[in-house]
């Protein structure tokens, strides 16, 4: 039984622990439940529905613990309860599913399916799921053969027949596919424009620690990895067509093995270049994604890190087997890729930011983001598209705000007002983004000492049971001090007709903070107009502290096309006249049709997804494509009012 000191260790280095609550009780059952030397990698609270634990409604309230042996659930009740307890072998799939108010983590095992409805954010949630998918890979009977189709296993089947070897080709191809297009997702991240290319390199050097330095590389081996290196290293091949032909498939086309294995020499010669004469190397993609992490509250590394573990584990395992001297590779490229205990070194003190040799280790440090002026916030503000009776209202509000701090200065007597508001609209009408340029604003006016916006929603800040309610709407307080709390469909914490409510006490300990901290929170609550209306008129107390009301409307078809115009120039991609004309048909067909739930900027984004598939429909059969058949829109690529609805 490890020691009560040992545990808290462990768990302080845990960042979801940090979310959790009724600390002590679960300390005390962990010091419990766990065997000598088992160490606890990562923690994910929530309301939990197993075969011996079930509780009620959504579940029994616990923390789902991964360790370096299992997977466990434990009660956040009695200390001496028996936690259920979920052998990896048992465990045949892992995957999230994202309900109106919460994540759930579906556990499909031999015995059936349990689940835990996850209190944490999605980017909580991911972490966990992550990292439990990490350890299901490493081991290889948690997919059985005869478990079904094993294409997104990352082990395959050792190869006996001709089925089998077609259906690890098309693993391997499939795989690669994945991996490429993840990588190149980030070939222009941050602004960075050399930062493909150091993934690309950390990529070999991963390759080279993953094939060793002896002995022959398995033909499918040689084949995965010049499947994804051949687009992130087209300099040094001739074949510019196998180049374009290779991804447009879903399953790899057998005329092209042999070709794709003749470029195995020029990549093993860049590989051995990439690795030789280093004993160690930091993956320095991985460390700027880190700090870019640290300062931005994203999940990039965890991304990244995923992917070039799993390209790393299919390069070892590809011929369908592995031995003890490649297993002791997986390990080490873990610990090279996540750092020692599951960390990476990258930023891993508080301060390694800015220590002195921070700039030399990583290649790529963000920059930091430049004080704006509030000419300059306002600028942003007015090249939104759409939204003139907001960016009136906002123009409006800084005169405000402006005058009021002037008369403030010159102790003249001031009119108190409240700076929390509502924000009325539809969804995709650019709630959000207005929720955190008025943060900026109320920064540059000196209002607030850092003006960031926490997101949150009714998920994030009701529980399940008496007590939690209140400590997660502390938590997420918190993390807004000094900044803006935009809360979205902020109607769902009092819903209509639902009797005793754990959202009442969030809205109640919500308007106590709101008090407490006047001078350094605002509250921003979002949704539907009529629901966000009962909402205020719902509380005397909401009433009183929202007080300035913003009404965003749905985007007019021009709009909307604007929106797309945006999209398709990201993506490099031109649209001509007859297509562009055809678009505003669709916009305009959908606009007059719409309800209230009518997606706006979502429903530009899923248009535009579908234009693409479209096209790339039309001109899979053409060839040779060139960079304009690849890169043209036109109107025969426009979804109807019909494919919308299938």
């Amino acid at each position: 039984m490890p020691l009560t000191n040992d545990i808290e260790t462990q768990l302080g280095l845990i960042a979801n622990w940090t979310h959790v609550s009724f600390k002590k009780n679960l300390v005390s059952s962990l010091s419990r439940i766990l065997d000598d030397e088992e160490g606890v990698e990562d923690v994910l609270e929530g309301f939990y529905r197993g075969t011996a634990i079930t509780g009620s409604g959504t579940g029994a309230p616990g923390l789902l613990c991964l360790t370096d042996r299992r997977l466990l659930f434990v009660s956040n009740g009695s200390t001496s309860a028996t936690p259920e307890n979920i052998a990896f072998e048992s465990l045949n799939a892992v995957e999230t599913k994202k309900g109106f108010s919460a994540v759930q983590v579906v556990l499909q095992q031999r015995g059936g399916t349990t689940m835990l409805t996850a209190t944490g954010n999605g980017i909580q949630v991911q972490s966990f799921v992550d990292r439990l998918q990490r350890k299901l890979n490493d081991v290889p009977s948690a997919h059985p053969e005869g478990n079904g189709d094993d294409s997104d296993s990352v082990l395959p089947r050792p190869i006996q027949t001709g089925e089998d070897r077609l259906a690890n080709l098309k693993f391997l191809y499939s795989e690669a596919k994945k991996t490429y297009l993840t990588i190149n997702d980030y070939k222009q991240f941050n602004g960075e424009p050399l930062f493909l290319q150091q993934l690309t390199d950390d990529l070999m050097y991963i390759t080279y620690r993953a094939i060793g330095s002896d002995g022959e590389v398995p033909e499918e081996s040689r084949l995965f990895v010049s499947m994804v290196l051949m687009p992130l290293k087209q300099n040094i091949i001739k074949d510019r067509e196998l180049i374009i032909d290779l991804f447009r498939y879903d399953s790899p086309p057998l005329r092209h093995r042999k070709a794709i294995l003749k470029n195995w020499d020029l990549f093993s010669n860049e590989i051995r270049k990439a690795g030789t004469g280093q004993n160690s190397k930091l993956l320095r993609s991985l460390q700027y994604l880190h700090l870019y992490d640290s300062r931005h509250s994203t999940s990039h590394f965890d991304k990244m890190a995923s992917t070039f573990y799993n390209y790393a584990q299919v390069v070892i395992k590809a011929d369908g087997t592995v031995n003890d001297q490649e297993t002791a590779r997986i390990r080490q490229l873990r610990e090279l890729i996540y750092g020692e205990n599951g960390t990476h070194a990258a930023g891993s003190n508080e301060g390694d930011e800015k220590s002195e040799g921070a700039q030399q280790r990583v290649q790529f440090a963000p920059a930091e983001e430049e004080e704006e002026t509030l000419e300059q916030v306002m600028e942003k503000i007015n090249s939104l598209i759409g939204m003139e009776k907001v960016k009136a209202q906002i123009a409006t509000f800084v005169n405000l705000l402006k005058v009021h701090k002037e008369r403030e200065k010159r102790g003249l007597p001031v009119t108190p007002f409240s700076k929390h508001a509502v924000f009325y609209g539809p969804p995709g009408t650019g709630k959000t983004t207005i929720a955190r340029y008025i943060g900026k604003v109320y920064k540059c006016l000196g209002m607030l000492e850092k003006g960031h916006c926490i997101e949150t929603d009714r998920a994030g800040l009701v529980a399940g049971y008496v007590g939690q309610t209140a400590m997660k709407v502390d938590q997420v307080v918190q993390e807004a001090m000094d900044g803006v709390l935009f809360i979205d469909e902020a109607y769902t914490l009092s819903p209509r007709d639902a009797g005793k409510d754990f959202g009442q006490e969030a809205i109640d300990t919500l308007l106590k903070r709101m008090e407490d901290f006047r001078d350094r929170l605002v509250v921003i609550v979002a949704g539907y107009p009529d629901e966000m209306q009962d909402f205020i008129d719902s509380n005397p107390g909401l009433k009183s502290r929202f007080s300035r009301f913003f009404y965003f409307d749905h985007y007019t078809p021009k709009d909307l096309l604007r929106i797309l115009n945006v999209f398709i120039h990201n993506s490099s991609f031109t649209i001509t006249p007859q297509a562009r004309r055809e678009l505003l048909n669709i916009f305009t067909y959908f606009y007059e049709r719409r309800d209230r739930s009518f997606g706006n900027g979502r429903f530009v984004r899923n248009l535009f997804e579908m234009t693409v598939e479209k096209q790339a429909n039309r001109i899979s059969g053409i060839s040779p494509l060139t960079d304009e058949i690849l890169c043209s829109i036109t109107k025969a690529d426009v979804p109807t009012a019909q494919d919308f609805q299938h």
